[in-house]
């Protein structure tokens, strides 16, 4: 039988970057403005939510992730397995790459990319680069994506390079998915979040902050990246334990 549970949605700028190249997608839900929050409710009998993380510098960066958000909108509702993951994540790198040497865009430009389907009573997790996956369970945060970076401090303030992301050569490069199938029990949730959060805020810290009361949680934890400095752009989405009752339909937009 299909459900649905809460679901929470803030980007924003930070402090320091000029334009902001994070760009989430939830169901048919796309960030629209450089600073917003939006809460709602989602199926998670075929849901799914994504976070790309633009690289390559205000408009290239820009270029770069909405061509993977909108090259992953085109097929995530036929994602059935970690093949179609595989082949959705593939496809949205080839892209990329046919934008930059159709010159939209620079050489070199790119996106990091984490996302989930769920499937009722299980979900995949996937990502290439830094953005992350956590599952939520009980105030405890549990990291379900890998991270590619060389030298990566957890929390550090910013520093670790990657090691792969989707795009970000001047000539392709193959990629390979992170993929992780887990159960969705009743009272898991699942965070998702550009570096500009976890570079910015500890884990213990992210935890502590949703373990209080807050309107929209997400928005909640891009505030307190930004008052840690908020040295990047911050992305959450935030799917929470399955409820009887859940926020209503709320969409804040504001400019940085």
């Amino acid at each position: 039988m299909a459900t649905d549970r809460p679901v929470w949605t803030a980007t924003h700028v930070g402090r320091v970057r000029r334009a902001n190249e994070d760009l989430y997608l939830v169901g048919k839900q796309m960030a629209a403005e450089p600073v917003e929050s939006w809460s709602g409710r989602m199926t998670v009998d075929h849901g799914w939510a994504v976070i790309a993380d633009g690289m390559g510098g205000h408009e290239d960066g820009q270029i770069a992730s909405r061509i993977v958000i909108e090259t992953i909108a085109e097929s995530i509702e036929s994602v059935r397995d970690e093949a179609n993951v595989t082949s959705m994540i593939e496809n949205a790198h080839r892209k990329l790459y046919e934008a930059m040497f159709s010159g939209q865009g620079r050489p070199g430009m790119g996106s990091t990319i984490v996302g989930v389907v769920f499937f009722d009573q299980e979900a995949l997790v996937f990502n290439v680069g830094d953005s992350r996956a956590y599952e939520l369970r009980r105030g405890q945060l549990l990291q379900l994506s890998r991270d590619d970076t060389l030298g990566a401090d957890r929390g550090r303030k910013g520093g670790h390079a990657l090691t792969q992301s989707l795009g970000g050569t001047a000539t392709p490069q193959p990629v390979t998915p992170h993929i992780r199938r887990f159960r969705l029990e009743d009272h898991i949730g699942v965070l998702l979040c550009s570096d500009g959060l976890t570079d910015m805020v500890q884990e213990n810290r992210i935890a502590a902050l949703l373990a209080g009361p807050t309107i929209n949680p997400a928005e909640h934890l891009a505030t307190a990246a930004n008052d840690a400095g908020g040295n990047d752009n911050i992305t959450v989405v935030i799917i929470g334990p399955k409820a009887t009752v859940g926020p209503t339909v709320r969409r804040t937009r504001s400019t940085p």
